[in-house]
């Protein structure tokens, strides 16, 4: 089982503080942490072991680590007369039963596979992950601040940005499922597939709660 997912969450968390809270020993840290990584890397690629649940496991613990320390930052960096990227009751919140909704079809997916409705399952749910991307475009093409406002703005932002890029991954790899089929691929990578996807739901209602309506 590896801990470089877990040490590479926490080098980035480090760079994140220190590039918000503006110190600049947190850059020669993450420069020193991240060469010694990237050594263990170089070791462990070159050995045959693989431990596929355990990675994941792992990997969804980096993420967590990641997510939580820009939802700190949002937290911790928030000012009085500072308005928010986006009203709660707008885009957000449709974003959230879109997303709930994908979790829904991705779960009756997973459920119904080898039937003949399992793919238009998985079709609906790529369309509805496609929306929710379709609509964080426009919601950053009509806000009124942007990376450079304030600190709170810009935690804001990239812990939405950050969720941003995690649905287009996880859009891309359903539809690679789409397109080859799941009786060409792993039963634990199948599984992996829809348990990212439910984990980038979840994910959202805690951005939703943190960055748009506290």
């Amino acid at each position: 089982m590896s801990w470089l997912p877990l040490c590479n969450a926490f080098g980035a968390m480090f760079f994140i503080f220190g590039v918000f809270l503006w110190v600049l020993w947190s850059l020669f840290f993450f420069v020193f942490f991240s060469g010694i990584l990237l050594l263990y890397l170089i070791k462990e690629s070159m050995l045959s072991f693989v431990h596929y649940s355990s990675g994941f496991c792992l990997f969804i613990v980096s993420e967590v680590v990641a997510f939580g320390t820009l939802l700190f930052m949002c937290l911790c960096s928030e000012e009085s007369g500072v308005f928010s990227i986006s009203s709660f009751s707008e885009l957000p919140l449709l974003g959230c039963f879109i997303l709930g909704g994908s979790s829904v079809t991705a779960t009756a997916y997973h459920h119904n596979l080898g039937s003949f409705s399992s793919r238009y399952f998985l079709l609906f749910t790529i369309f509805l992950g496609c929306c929710f991307i379709g609509l964080q475009l426009v919601e950053f093409y009509d806000c009124g601040c942007d990376l450079s406002f304030c600190v709170y703005q810009a935690s804001c932002f990239c812990t939405v940005g950050l969720h941003f890029l995690h649905v287009l991954g996880g859009v891309l790899a359903l539809f690679v499922l789409f397109l080859i089929g799941e009786d060409f691929i792993s039963g634990s990578t199948l599984d992996f597939i829809v348990w990212y996807w439910h984990f980038v739901d979840y994910v959202w209602l805690l951005v939703y709660l943190v960055v748009y309506v506290s």
